[in-house]
């Protein structure tokens, strides 16, 4: 039961939702697709779920498979642009000048609500089935929840107070306005909440996807609530939820980096699936491709940030042959043929450690928080931290997030931000920033679309 047998899962969702317009636009034909329709039996269930899953694993710069991680990392001080005669458009966000016109936020932001629309569908449609197993209900109910929760947590990150769209109804979503970032965050909380009550303690294991961690399960709600608590300031809740994965024997942290990132490996709490014959994940893309010659390389400045001796550095960068660039190698293929296969990481056990190492230090549990540090520090083959009082084990905590998560669903981008960094951080590196870079523009086809809706500051 791999994603590729459930291709027609993509065309149900498909029909019900819309495709790459604003969110608020739904053609005429898509109502005529109806939750009984869809929803009729479990198997008719189960492929319109998987449809969403492959729509976010499919193509090559959709909202979950690359754009996050690479805009992020170049609009931080992760990722650069190799100098050449012809720069990509990317480096509009290397260069943090992105326009509400661009092409590239825009489809950002119509792709994570094109996902959103995806996954209201599929709420809708199994709350209102009457002839779904109850255990099949609330599965997808719960990985449909939880998907939506993921997604409006980039889209709050990314551009601050943005649309709730939290049912399919045409006239509803046309009125709406930017909600703020409390709600958002609320309804994340909600969502999260529900999907740990929903998803099953074990990961789906029907046929073809015996051993994969690529259906959510009631840990991986509970690891992304571990995140939301984080960055809510919520530290005794940060440390509870990551305690939970810490603490479940499913977990571990691999003590080879080079398995980190592989469809087996024990440090993933969450991976997404590849669903393109010749392709297997974004990062792999954009980085190794074209041998030699890539687009996007890793700033000096981080690469400087890793001590002597650190096995990251040597296992997850590469020195380009010929040049002074270095690349990110944590995925190595470009074929999901070839070799031990590589899923896309989304959530791991190493940030659960760093989240709540971070929320003990917070609360001045440094014993605990120096504890977890070292944990991920040992697997990277250096030693215990020397940080004493508090601010040197916070300046220990970020450090850890920079080099363990380094390009990695936009981790540095939003550490500078909620840490409130990025302008002493970014202003030595990049001399045209401006604190108003902080938040991606609201596309102009959305601020048309719902009149009185406001612009990000800085932007025209």
């Amino acid at each position: 039961m791999t994603y590729r047998r459930y291709i027609a899962g993509s065309l149900f969702v498909a029909l019900l939702c819309a495709g790459c317009r604003k969110f608020t636009e739904t053609p005429a034909e898509q109502q005529l697709m109806t939750p009984s329709r869809v929803f009729s039996d479990d198997a008719d269930a189960e492929a319109a779920m998987a449809g969403v899953y492959i729509d976010m694993a499919y193509g090559t710069r959709g909202f979950m498979n690359g754009a996050i991680s690479l805009d992020a990392g170049l609009s931080a001080d992760e990722l650069d642009c190799r100098p050449q005669s012809l720069l990509p458009p990317e480096d509009s966000f290397r260069r943090n000048i992105l326009s509400p016109g661009d092409g590239l936020p825009t489809a950002l932001f119509d792709n994570g609500y094109l996902l959103v629309n995806e996954l209201n569908s599929v709420i809708e449609g199994v709350r209102a089935s009457a002839s779904l197993s109850p255990a099949v209900q609330d599965r997808l109910e719960g990985e449909a929840e939880f998907g939506r929760a993921f997604v409006y947590f980039y889209l709050v990150n990314l551009y601050g107070a943005v649309p709730l769209a939290l049912g399919t109804d045409l006239l509803q979503n046309e009125r709406l306005g930017r909600a703020s970032v409390d709600s958002v965050y609320a309804q994340v909380t909600a969502d999260l909440e529900d999907a740990q009550r929903l998803l099953p303690v074990d990961y789906f294991d029907a046929p073809g996807y015996e051993g994969d961690r690529t259906r959510p399960n009631r840990a991986t709600a509970t690891a992304m609530l571990a995140r939301v608590r984080l960055y809510r300031g919520q530290w005794d809740l940060a440390d509870s939820a990551a305690s939970v994965l810490i603490n479940d024997p499913r977990y571990l942290l691999e003590p080879s980096l080079d398995s980190v990132f592989l469809s087996g490996s024990r440090e993933a709490i969450w991976q997404l699936q590849p669903v393109l014959k010749n392709f297997a994940t974004a990062d792999a893309f954009y980085y190794l491709l074209p041998p030699g010659r890539p687009n996007f390389i890793l700033t000096p400045d981080l690469m400087g940030a890793f001590e002597t001796g650190d096995q990251r550095e040597s296992h997850w960068t590469k020195g380009v042959t010929g040049t002074t660039y270095f690349i990110p190698t944590k995925y190595r293929q470009t074929n999901p043929s070839a070799g031990a296969k590589e899923y896309e990481m989304v959530l791991r056990l190493a940030e659960q450690y760093v989240i709540r190492a971070e929320a003990r230090a917070r609360v001045g549990n440094l014993a605990g928080a120096v504890a977890d540090v070292n944990s991920v520090r040992t697997r990277a083959g250096l030693p215990g931290t020397s940080a004493t009082g508090t601010a040197a084990v916070l300046a220990a905590v970020l450090q850890e997030r920079r080099v363990e998560l380094m390009t990695e669903w936009g981790h540095r981008w939003l550490d500078l931000k909620r840490t409130v960094m990025a302008d002493s951080t970014l202003v030595p590196e990049k001399p045209w920033w401006q604190t108003t870079d902080q938040l991606y523009p609201i596309p102009d086809a959305q601020l048309r679309s719902s009149p009185g809706m406001q612009q990000n500051p800085g932007y025209q």
